[in-house]
């Protein structure tokens, strides 16, 4: 299935389709590392839930596959003395489902690189939002990790730096170690196709190029978007003017046949 725009299709950005696509974007990129990176490095996708209580704190969840059968569940509790059946409520908890790759040097088990795809959530004003965010990436920038930041949404605010970015519809930040606390910031527009991202690894090793338009068109073409995403909807954030007949035009192509 063909894309209708050269590069990110601005239409992935209504609710609820990024949510459904970007696991699918990380699990492209995942697969395409690997190719380069084994056997010396392994790539793992870290899911978790941030979870917001009535007390407003916020508690990080690791997702792991529990074991069904321990021998804690064996005895211990005390039975009720006869079957009873009542309704009550669960607590209030507003959960947040992240996700980031990990670049992990087998022989040392060392995370060496996090690559991060930014959410609506993520760029959200507030604490729960960009400020939760940026607390987790005060965390790995002290970790001695390198950092990758995907900021493949038009929408929300973007993440802060010392001084204003420059124009652009989206951006990847490479954070390499050695270079701290400069990044390199790499920018494009709605009208070209994704870059290719340089991906740090240990010193000791070259680093590898991420074909990020690739993973984006698998990940894109493979689950049909470009025939189930609402393109008869007004887009949000709003197109710029200079690319709004742009847009209209690629639309009115996909609706033709033509691309």
């Amino acid at each position: 299935m063909t894309r209708p725009f050269p590069g990110i299709d601005p239409y992935l950005e209504l609710p609820p389709f990024w949510g459904d696509f970007s696991p699918k974007l990380l699990t492209a990129i995942q697969n395409q590392l690997l190719v380069h990176l084994l056997p010396d490095y392994d790539v793992r996708m870290e899911e978790y839930l941030m979870l917001t209580s009535e007390d407003e704190r916020l508690h990080r969840v690791t997702i792991s596959t529990p074991n069904w059968w321990s021998e804690a569940d064996s005895g211990g509790s005390t039975a009720v003395l006869e079957p009873s059946t009542l309704e009550m409520e669960y607590p209030e908890l507003e959960p947040h489902t992240e996700r980031h790759l990990q670049i992990i040097h087998r022989a040392s088990q060392r995370v060496v690189t996090v690559l991060e795809l930014l959410s609506p959530s993520n760029k959200s004003p507030g604490q729960d939002g960009l400020g939760r965010y940026l607390d987790k990436r005060n965390e790995f920038l002290a970790s001695g990790s390198h950092l990758i930041e995907l900021d493949l949404l038009r929408g929300g605010q973007r993440l802060p730096m010392s001084e204003p970015l420059p124009l652009g519809d989206y951006y990847a930040l490479i954070g390499r170690v050695e270079r701290k606390p400069r990044c390199q910031v790499i920018c494009w527009s709605l009208r070209t196709k994704l870059p290719p991202i340089p991906i740090p690894l240990l010193p000791t090793d070259p680093e590898v190029t991420l074909d990020l338009d690739a993973a984006f068109g698998l990940a894109y073409e493979s689950s049909f978007y470009s025939r189930r995403l609402p393109y008869d909807e007004a887009l949000v954030p709003p197109i710029r003017d200079t690319d709004a007949a742009w847009v209209r035009e690629r639309v009115s192509s996909l609706a033709r046949g033509l691309v």
